[in-house]
């Protein structure tokens, strides 16, 4: 669990529905980030200015420098952070934590404040070229300006819905790992189940077969003492009273064994029995 990422718990389908109608129902541009601060993703709702700069190598590292800073700050105070990034836009930062780790963020922003003073500000300024141009500066003309409460009403919202999406994954995981252990504990149980069985059927077998030396020698004796007498049908009966007997130990156990051959077996065991 220690070396779990966002991605490994939420997929990129879930990803972009949600972005997208979270940055469609606010209005910011929203994107989920990694520990390091890089995005997952395309993102959802971004303004041109903003895309502009993450499309140059260096824009997308100051970038994700500030998210970084900004799930710092998340962490140390225990609350969605309003952090003012490098290019001078609002930026809302919500930890993602599972299982008591903190394993990425989800981040909204592309906005400006009415009070930016308000907020922590990121004191390394983007330096790419393409901020002073006119198009840098008519793109940022253009971004939304929202007030304090608006942003910070934002920031609980996201905050909330993203604890319940985690709690219903970690819910949905656990239930996941609990089937497994389930699973696991039945094939063990049947496992055992079927080796006791086989014990029971070998211990059935071997009391089955068993026709002890000392019984088999007391028929003999019986029948040779029968025929020394001359008394030879008394001594076929025993002969065949105990032949049933031998097939009947000699069987597969695996067999199925009626009642009426048990019965036999005891019947024939008697009657040897009986005549000695």
């Amino acid at each position: 669990m220690n070396d779990i990422e966002l991605k490994d718990i939420i997929t990129n389908e879930f990803i972009e529905q949600f972005q997208d109608s979270f940055a469609y129902a606010t209005g910011f541009g929203v994107v989920f980030v990694d520990l390091d601060g890089n995005h997952i993703g395309e993102g959802s709702n971004f303004t041109p200015y903003c895309t502009e700069i993450n499309k140059s190598e260096e824009g997308a590292s100051y970038c994700a420098e500030t998210n970084k800073k900004a799930i710092q700050l998340a962490i140390e105070t225990r609350k969605p952070s309003i952090y003012v990034c490098h290019a001078g836009l609002v930026n809302i930062e919500v930890p993602i934590t599972y299982d008591g780790k903190c394993i990425g963020a989800f981040t909204a922003g592309n906005v400006l404040c009415s009070d930016m003073d308000s907020y922590p500000r990121d004191n390394e300024l983007c330096t790419i070229p393409w901020l002073e141009t006119d198009e840098a500066k008519e793109y940022f003309r253009k971004i939304k300006v929202l007030t304090n409460q608006q942003i910070e009403s934002t920031a609980k919202a996201l905050e909330n819905m993203t604890n319940y999406i985690i709690q219903n994954i970690m819910y949905n995981k656990l239930q996941e790992n609990l089937a497994e252990e389930r699973m696991k504990t039945l094939e063990y149980q049947k496992v055992q189940i079927e080796m006791e069985h086989q014990l029971k059927l070998a211990n059935l077998d071997a009391l089955q077969k068993q026709v002890t030396p000392h019984f088999i020698f007391n028929v003999l004796g019986s029948v040779s003492r029968l025929i020394s007498l001359k008394n030879y049908s008394v001594a076929k009966d025993m002969i065949d009273c105990f032949s049933e007997m031998l097939r009947y130990s000699i069987s597969n156990i695996s067999t199925v064994i009626t009642l009426e051959q048990e019965l036999a077996y005891i019947q024939n065991y008697l009657s040897i029995q009986k005549i000695r």
